[in-house]
């Protein structure tokens, strides 16, 4: 777990340059057809690193109603106030992944070892530990470089580095 981990760190660190300047007015904003918007990409990345944390066996950091509106399968909303202000959101999924890292690396074998209670997954990662770990590096970085697409097509210019 403890790579899972350091890359979990680095991409946070990306993700501080990526959500850098986002506004509320973006939160519904969609560039181009078919591109989800900034703020049902960080509402999902908020849930999804949520569920992780659950099945590390901890409470739920995000408020209960977040899970319809940002849980795989959700279509995102093209009215802004459908979402948080986008200032909750970018707390939220920061205080939820920077959570994850330190509970994943004290969750107990036992509940790693565990059948990975998400069906739709189960094939590709069998166990708990499997699928904590997709979320917390592929999951985690497959919505971040949405999100950098999302940035280039709304305007927002290049990133830092790249």
């Amino acid at each position: 777990m403890q790579a899972t981990v350091e890359q979990s760190r680095y991409l946070l660190v990306l993700a501080e340059s990526i959500v850098n300047g986002l506004e509320d007015s973006h939160r519904a904003l969609e560039p181009m057809t078919g591109v989800k918007t900034a703020g049902w990409l960080l509402g999902h990345l908020a849930v999804s690193g949520d569920f992780a944390r659950r099945l590390c066996g901890q409470p739920l950091l995000c408020p209960s109603t977040w899970a319809s509106t940002f849980a795989p399968g959700s279509v995102p909303s093209g009215q802004p106030d459908d979402y948080p202000p986008m200032s909750t959101l970018i707390d939220v999924f920061f205080s939820v992944y920077r959570d994850l890292i330190g509970v994943a690396l004290k969750a107990e074998s036992k509940v790693l070892d565990a059948p990975n209670p998400y069906e739709a997954a189960q094939e590709a990662f069998p166990t708990t530990r499997d699928f904590v770990a997709y979320l917390m590096m592929g999951h985690l970085a497959y919505h971040l470089g949405q999100l950098t697409a999302w940035r280039g097509a709304a305007g927002l210019g290049r990133l830092p580095g790249a």
